[in-house]
């Protein structure tokens, strides 16, 4: 480690100290090298100063300075990416506002997973989620957490059941009661309806929580951690582990693990007195280059190929046969297939397609759709969604489904021309097969509609072929076809 010996001014910056002379000859002789090195790139991005955004800066400092080249890793170029996309967030007008700010967002911003850690899929989900899945082990963390206090609502009401003299049972069942309260006004005495709503609220929400543990815990397959935290007490001279608190998941579980807890915190040695706030140095070790390192050369231009930009063509236009209302049908139709997909299905359903019929036409209309049109485009929008969500086959492609991917966009080198795919759907299924799925929006007026997603299935063959050499790569894969409009389906393997 060097030293600039003499101490620093307050008024001194430190490129300002890194031009002294006289500090400079203090440094040994590996340490000027260091500093001849470093000097130019600095000196280059301090002259090209509010010239580039603040992000566009410090990433060309950190790339000339050799960065990249102490990361141990895929995982912390990763991390360096995940900095530079947050201070890229906070930027304002080509510097941060705030540097306080700044740092205190800085303690929310985590690795990533190590990239390199093997095969095994780990999945991250809530326990909602969850529900309906298995796994061979399941880790549920952070069990003595208590939610955030809910704050006072302005208005609390509940339906209590009501009785009736009517000799309908239909009309007996459905009776309820409307009870409700609003906040006491300040000062005003304590209002016992509005507590007990509160209360009653309270209570079917420990009971919702117990079940979310349920389902938690019966997601294992094999083995089951369940992690949770429990405060050290001084009792009777003995050191023991303090109760949760009663709105954490830990809680419920205290009459069966409480034993354990209590053993580990008889065998716990006395943690040492916390420093005060603020005295935790940050790990700052650093991975230094060596003396003559040196920024390697860029790798070989890429060979363009006028004749591989043009290839995907094929694929991107696939409704010009039917002319350009028919392609802006298609997508819309995709863009609210993405929406739905992502969305799991939750919350979709006959009745809000039918209510969004203003929006397709806006859409539609935004596309360029004329305004003779846009009734009959947006009808066969809507049909379109409505058919693939009463459909069983449309349900399972657009559910839950692991790894999905959706509108998923890549470019691949194949048969030696580069093409640019957008694949509709893809993702595994529960017998760990890869789907690769194109929909279409292709409608037919025949009879024989059988005959024509034959038909389409050969169209467009070679075009899901492609797909799966990019994104399978060699691997066995699923493709298949879906036709909203007609219900229609056609699968195979590869």
């Amino acid at each position: 480690e060097e030293s600039f010996l003499d101490p620093i001014s307050s008024q001194s910056t430190l490129w300002e100290l890194m031009q002294d002379p006289g500090r400079l000859a203090a440094l040994s002789a590996d340490a000027r090298l260091r500093l001849d090195r470093i000097r130019p790139v600095f000196a280059a991005a301090l002259a090209d100063r509010q010239r580039s955004s603040l992000r566009d800066a410090v990433e060309g400092t950190w790339l000339a300075l050799g960065g990249p080249a102490c990361a141990a890793g895929a995982t912390e170029l990763e991390d360096a990416e995940a900095y530079l996309d947050h201070l890229e967030s906070k930027e304002d007008a080509g510097a941060i506002a705030d540097f306080e700010a700044f740092e205190q967002s800085l303690d929310k911003l985590y690795a990533l997973p190590d990239l390199a850690a093997g095969d095994a899929a780990v999945q991250i989900m809530t326990i909602h989620k969850a529900k309906g899945l298995e796994f061979d082990h399941v880790i549920v963390p952070g069990l003595d957490k208590v939610p955030p206090a809910e704050g006072k609502r302005l208005l609390l009401w509940m339906e209590r059941p009501a009785g009736s003299d009517s000799s309908d049972p239909r009309r007996q069942e459905s009776a309820t009661n409307l009870l409700f309260a609003p906040i006491e006004e300040t000062g005003a005495e304590h209002d016992s309806i509005y507590a007990w709503i509160k209360n009653l609220a309270a209570e079917k929400a420990a009971f919702e929580d117990g079940r979310l543990l349920y389902v938690a815990a019966t997601r294992a397959k094999q083995r089951l951690h369940l992690l949770g935290e429990a405060r050290l007490e001084l009792k009777d001279e003995a050191q023991t582990a303090r109760r949760p608190d009663s709105r954490c998941l830990l809680a419920k579980l205290w009459p069966v693990v409480s034993g354990e807890f209590q053993r580990a915190a008889a065998a716990a040695v006395p943690a040492e007195p916390a420093d005060a706030p603020g005295d935790a140095v940050p790990d700052q070790s650093l991975r230094r280059l060596a003396s003559a390192w040196i920024l390697p050369d860029a790798p070989p231009a890429l060979a363009w190929s006028a004749a591989g930009e043009t290839a995907h063509a094929q694929d991107d236009i696939e409704y010009s046969w039917a002319g350009e209302t028919a392609r802006h049908v298609g997508s819309v139709v995709h863009r609210w297939l993405q929406t739905i997909a992502e969305d799991e299905l939750r919350g979709w359903n006959a009745a809000r397609i039918d209510a969004m019929s203003g929006i397709f036409r806006k859409e539609l209309a935004a596309r360029g759709v004329e305004a003779a049109q846009l009734a009959a485009a947006g009808a066969r929008v809507a049909a379109a969604l409505a058919n693939a969500l009463a459909d069983p086959r449309g349900r399972w492609l657009l559910g839950p489904q692991q790894g999905a991917r959706n509108e998923y966009r890549l470019t691949a080198v194949i048969d030696g021309e580069r093409r640019n795919l957008v694949i509709d759907r893809t993702y595994i299924d529960k017998d760990g097969k890869r789907w690769i799925v194109d929909y279409k929006t292709s409608g037919h007026e025949g009879a024989d509609v059988e005959r024509f997603l034959d038909r389409e299935q050969e169209r467009y063959r070679a075009q899901l072929a492609r797909y799966a050499v990019a994104l399978a790569q060699g691997e066995a894969a699923m493709l298949g076809l879906y036709f909203p409009l007609l219900a229609g389906w056609r699968e195979w393997d590869v």
